[in-house]
């Protein structure tokens, strides 16, 4: 079982692999991990700790289609030169790159390039598609939306959106630019939160919500959160699991934070859901295929 692991946004593979040993002791010789380092030089991240080497990287410059597109690239170039891959565990940045990975393959190939995913506190999940909710954010940048932009984000802004679409992206939007308080621009530093000051709708990260896409993950996936991480981060993470299917997903938190849970009763209770979902995936690959 060959396994691709991608770590949180200002964090790196050497970082990963200790927040994973537990569970790569405990599903034993049969897993084979394979880490990729981010290619962007970053500050430390969300919940990195302070004893944590440096360097810390990012598998991104910024959430923009472009630079998602570009990260998706060193992703697949990394999966065609290293792969096939059975699995992907991701962590924060990882997690929600792997998801979005996932569902870009599945729209160009109508299948996805793993039988299973492991997704640890995932954060906000980005479209590389220019054309996602292009419309929508024309509308946003029009003349009759100047109220709007002048109150968000931090004013009464849902007052002047009545498509429920809109308010949508909007609070989604919102929960981003409030990870601000988190340092998460100085991890970044080129990263521009004015979305909507510049009037250019390429500037603006397609966040992808369920409420605002059809298309789910296809393939069985294991959702595991930290109870006492950022509110706004817990949110993402809850957007990221219901865009994955339902009826073939597992649910487990802990009682940590922005972190991958070592008590190893979090361990013994987390690793048959892995096995169980990375069992059902390989045995029904494309489950879902339309």
């Amino acid at each position: 079982m060959r396994i691709l692991a991608l770590h949180g946004l200002g964090s790196s593979s050497s970082l990963l692999k200790e927040q994973l040993a537990p569970f790569i002791r405990a599903l034993g010789k049969e897993y084979q991990f394979k880490f990729l380092d981010g290619e962007i030089p970053c500050g430390r991240g969300p919940g990195v700790p302070a004893w944590a080497p440096r360097p810390f990287y990012s598998y991104a410059t910024g959430f923009t289609p472009v630079e998602m597109r570009q990260a998706l690239s060193h992703l697949d170039n990394f999966i065609k030169e290293h792969g096939p891959f059975d699995g992907v565990f991701g962590f924060s940045l990882g997690a929600a790159l792997a998801i979005t990975y996932m569902l870009d393959q599945q729209k160009k190939q109508a299948s996805s390039p793993f039988c299973f995913a492991v997704m640890f506190s995932p954060i906000f999940v980005v479209s590389p598609d220019d054309s996602f909710c292009e419309q929508l954010l024309r509308r946003w940048l029009a003349d009759d939306h100047a109220v709007f932009r002048s109150k968000f984000p931090d004013d009464d802004f849902m007052t002047e959106l009545e498509d429920p679409s809109e308010q949508t992206l909007a609070q989604y939007l919102q929960q981003i630019l409030s990870m601000q308080s988190m340092g998460v621009g100085l991890i970044l530093p080129n990263t521009n939160v004015d979305f909507l000051g510049t009037k250019k709708t390429e500037e603006v990260p397609r966040l992808i919500h369920p409420d605002l896409l059809n298309a789910r993950i296809k393939i069985p996936t294991v959702h595991v959160t930290g109870q006492n991480d950022s509110p706004y981060i817990g949110k993402q993470s809850a957007v990221a699991r219901d865009l994955c299917t339902a009826s073939i997903r597992r649910v487990h938190s802990h009682d940590g934070g922005h972190d991958v849970p070592s008590k190893i009763s979090d361990v013994n209770a987390i690793v048959p859901s892995i096995k169980a979902m990375a069992e059902e995936g390989i045995q029904i690959p494309d489950l879902y295929d339309d």
